[in-house]
């Protein structure tokens, strides 16, 4: 396993680097490439040569790596630069950031396998495709090459990946020697260089911003503490690393495509972590790896760690690998290979968040932290080429041995239902399809658990596929586990996440009749319209549309914005339509046709595009008299108007949360959103707005001014939308500490109270070991699991919801206690609440019956909590209409006293 020697970095390798330019962040390059064929590098490995007509990144940047930090445009300019003048070197778009930026991929390995791409790419997915014949693949695995995917920074503050990534997609390009010609013959390298542009380019201008000729090690130097948001997420603020599996953000999709196009058998992923540390690489701490992941994934993946170790103890580089990380949640990107039969392995690397900076290991430079991932990501490319057949053939076998025990498997598949919003089924069946699972529309009705599952309305995903373990992975409901300690969340279950029903289908069950069309691009279905002889060829006297789709929030703003009149219905009725009689629920928006001032025309296309593009079905009455329930002219109907909502954001501001609000309000609903910096809360006309949403952040710090400020504007007649954190603050500091503006207490601990506060040591507590602190502390957390709540569905905070019982995500033990008003509680946890995940059953006991959206009533205006996230990482589609509620609805809420008995 002998190498090419990498030479030890020095701590103060940058003192000798030339000075800046006065003029310019990022000199503009020289002219000519050098035409020295030595490495031009020292991070590059001693003794290989290069060619001479491949540039150079120092070249073409004008600086050595690590000098600045590269920005997006000139790691890109580079990349197609070598793909221009080295044959061994192809370079793809994948797709583009929200900001516009690209998402190359290099594929490097020889000419001559180059040449044959294509066959290649079909041999290795035929080791991931039924009928897995041992015989018939066993040839194939002798001249196939490994393919290795490597990713760089997909937090964009972790910059020293995409930076080494310049060094290694040149040493493959143009490095000369036996050993690189081995690797490209045995491997073919699809390297991302920066997996999160928008991120990378934000922090690599606030480095550069603040480098000055002299660098400055001091950790309070503004050059090592970003603003807000710092460069770690994308440009809404999202932290790509947690949505692999969820693929809601385009940088996602567009990877995640490209890993099931090509499947690769081993994932590397460049990470950075605290300054004060080491290196690390996996297999991080096995009693946490999921049991969905064979053990001989562990055993490949601490052969692997064996080259690392090799690599380091040559260069005198402090690492550690089985600690700290864990390998259990599928949705990162050292993760999601893990259940698709590669070897993801997780790359750490201290920070220098910077150039240079002091930490307890001494000196950290940015040039340090560049060459240790080059040195990982060819030890990484040297293991993938020394064990290629193992990997290749566990590849193979993980398919093969998913298959066979699906065939044992108690259930046949699952089968899921749209619950009335395609809206919501459709989005689950985009994320299914994006991972390439199969599914199938319903062929014939089913009737399992408890439910009946109708063609049309229902899809099944059969366990009989190359994708069993991924589907188990994303339907299973998990509650117990052999390690209570969590790098990350616990649960994921999908139907919960998108509140739909589903069901396991027993073997018995089950047959191949069951299975309809196969779906491959799943669209969202077009909602209905009045037809033109609409009530009988009366013209309407109003249209009307249900609440319950995932989109009627961005129709009914579209139309306010449009200026359409809407009323919203506080109470159930029925009526005859123009398709026969229809009974209408709660939230039910009806556009009486007598109010509006826009030509009939103009409402006819508009109603036309939020049914076409909304997926609403639009109904049309001929009376305003039901045929039970309120008249439409009832004062029951509340007018509506649009909202205007500002978004606090800023220091101390949980810019995730936030980020997962202004996705969901821009992207999905269409609607502006004003982000106002919590600082400047004192110093704006809140009356601008109608709306104002806090995130969990440090309110304490806005002072009493401020505080009085929001207070009065709220009893104007503002709806506050206060979630996680901020709904805590609110209680205190707008309630005055009491549950409600009617009185009550906030219960023993405080609304705050977490688990665990209010307990008195005694003789049995008085002493635990030291080294027990981080297993016994996990007793007390709540790992990311799904609970159930109850919800009021005739409280215009839950108008839309049809079933009481909704699952929601909760990552915290704080605890929401209800309102001494009852007519205020609009949701509860019920009294097992646990669905999926982890929590100790003291916690999950604790959070029975506590809060979990509370309406409020402050003079004219609502205040609005919310207990937990209901937009948790763009893909808890079930929860995202609280929100909404609390945008078009929160003025509807009415002052409920408690009756005097």
């Amino acid at each position: 396993m002998k190498r090419p020697v990498m030479p030890l970095l020095l701590l103060v390798c940058l003192a000798g680097l030339s000075a800046p330019p006065a003029v310019a962040a990022q000199p503009a390059p020289p002219p000519a490439a050098p035409s020295a064929a030595a490495a031009p590098d020292p991070l590059l490995p001693a003794g290989t040569t290069y060619d001479p007509a491949v540039p150079s990144p120092a070249a073409e940047l004008g600086w050595p790596v690590g000098e600045w930090h590269v920005s997006h445009d000139r790691l890109v300019a580079y990349m197609r630069r070598l793909a221009e003048t080295s044959e061994r070197v192809r370079l793809e778009v994948q797709g583009q950031s929200h900001e516009g930026r690209p998402l190359v991929l290099l594929t490097i390995s020889s000419p001559a396998n180059l040449a044959r791409l294509g066959d290649i790419r079909r041999a290795h997915r035929a080791l991931s495709e039924p009928p897995f014949d041992d015989r018939s693949q066993a040839p194939s695995l002798a001249g196939q090459p490994a393919v290795v995917w490597l990713g760089y920074s997909i937090h964009g503050d972790e910059a020293s990946g995409s930076n080494a990534a310049l060094l290694v997609a040149y040493h493959l390009a143009a490095g000369r020697g036996a050993e690189v010609e081995r690797l490209l013959e045995h491997t073919v390298v699809l390297l991302d260089p920066s997996l999160n542009p928008d991120g990378l380019s934000r922090f690599a201008h606030w480095a550069n911003t603040h480098r000055g000729r002299v660098l400055v090690a001091d950790p309070e130097h503004r050059e090592h503490v970003q603003a807000w948001p710092s460069g770690r997420t994308n440009h809404y603020w999202y932290d790509l690393n947690r949505d692999w599996l969820a693929v809601q953000q385009p940088e996602s999709r567009a990877r995640v495509a490209t890993m099931q196009r090509w499947r690769p058998s081993l994932v590397a992923d460049f990470h950075e972590m605290g300054a004060d540390s080491t290196y690390f690489f996996q297999p991080g701490v096995p009693s946490r790896q999921n049991p969905l992941t064979p053990p001989a994934n562990l055993e490949l993946t601490r052969a692997i760690a064996r080259y690392h170790a090799e690599a380091f103890d040559r260069a005198g580089v402090l690492y550690y690998s089985e600690e700290t990380f864990d390998d259990f949640f599928f949705g990162k990107g050292s993760t999601y290979p893990d259940i698709q039969g590669a070897v993801g392995i997780l790359f750490e690397q201290a920070s220098s968040r910077g150039h240079l900076q002091e930490t307890d290991q001494g000196l950290r430079s940015f040039r340090d932290a560049i060459g240790n991932h080059v040195l990982t990501s060819l030890s990484t490319l040297w293991a993938a080429a020394d064990k290629r057949e193992e990997l290749l053939a566990y590849q193979r076998d993980f398919y093969r041995r998913a298959m066979a025990q699906a065939q044992r498997a108690p259930q046949g598949g699952w089968v899921v239902a749209d619950g009335g919003d395609p809206a919501r089924a459709w989005h689950l069946l985009d994320l299914l399809t994006a991972h390439g699972i199969e599914v199938h529309r319903l062929a014939r009705p089913l009737e399992v658990g408890g439910e009946t599952f109708r063609p049309g309305e229902a899809w099944l995903v059969p366990a009989q596929q190359r994708q069993v373990s991924l589907a188990t992975a994303l339907f299973e409901r998990r509650t117990e586990f052999p390690d209570a300690t969590f790098y990350d969340v616990s649960a994921w279950t999908l139907p919960l996440a998108f509140d739909l029903t589903a069901a396991e289908v027993p073997r018995a069950r089950w047959s191949p009749g069951l299975l309809g069309e196969r779906v491959l691009e799943p669209v969202l279905p077009p909602g209905r319209l009045p037809s033109r002889a609409a009530a009988g060829g009366v013209p309407p006297y109003a249209w009307l549309f249900e609440w319950r789709g995932y989109y009627a929030p961005r129709a009914l703003h579209r139309l306010l914005a449009a200026g359409v009149v809407a009323r919203v219905a506080t109470r159930p009725f029925e009526a005859e339509t123009d398709a026969g009689h229809h009974r209408f629920g709660y939230g039910t928006v009806v556009l009486p046709a007598g109010l509006q001032t826009l030509a009939p025309e103009r409402v006819a296309e508009l109603l036309a595009t939020v049914a076409r593009e909304d997926g609403v079905d639009v109904w049309a009455v001929a009376t305003g008299l039901t045929v039970g329930g309120a008249d439409l002219g009832s004062p029951s109907l509340r007018p509506l108007e649009r909202p205007k909502v500002a978004l606090a954001v800023g220091h101390h501001v949980a810019s995730s949360e936030a980020g997962e609000v202004w996705h969901l309000l821009d992207q999905r609903y269409r609607m502006p959103l004003s982000l106002v910096d919590k600082d400047r809360l004192g110093r704006i006309d809140l009356d601008r707005y109608t709306h104002l949403v806090l995130v969990s952040g440090r309110y304490d710090e806005l002072g009493e001014a401020v505080v009085g400020e929001l207070a009065g504007w709220l009893r104007r007649g503002g709806t506050l939308v206060a979630i996680q954190g901020a709904a805590h603050w609110a209680t205190r500091a707008l309630l005055n500490g009491r549950s409600a503006a009617s009185g009550g207490s906030p219960g023993a601990g405080g609304p705050d109270a977490e688990a665990g506060e209010e307990a008195e040591a005694d003789e049995a507590t008085a002493r635990r070991p030291y080294a027990d602190y981080d297993a016994d502390r996990a007793v007390d957390l709540v790992a990311g699991a799904i609970f159930e709540v109850e919800l009021d569905t005739t409280h215009p905070l839950a108008y839309g919801y049809d079933d009481p019982l909704l699952p929601v995500f909760r990552e915290s033990t704080a605890v929401l206690e209800p309102s001494a008003n009852p007519y205020e509680n609009v949701a509860l946890y019920a009294a097992a609440p646990l669905l999926a995940g982890y929590a100790s059953p003291a916690n999950a006991e604790r959070l029975a019956g506590t809060a979990a959206a509370i309406a409020t009533r402050v003079g004219r205006g609502t205040l609005i909590r919310l207990a937990d996230d209901p937009t948790f990482r763009a893909f808890w589609l079930g929860t995202d209409k609280l929100l909404a509620n609390a945008l078009f609805f929160g003025p509807v809420v009415r002052s409920t006293p408690v009756p005097k008995p």
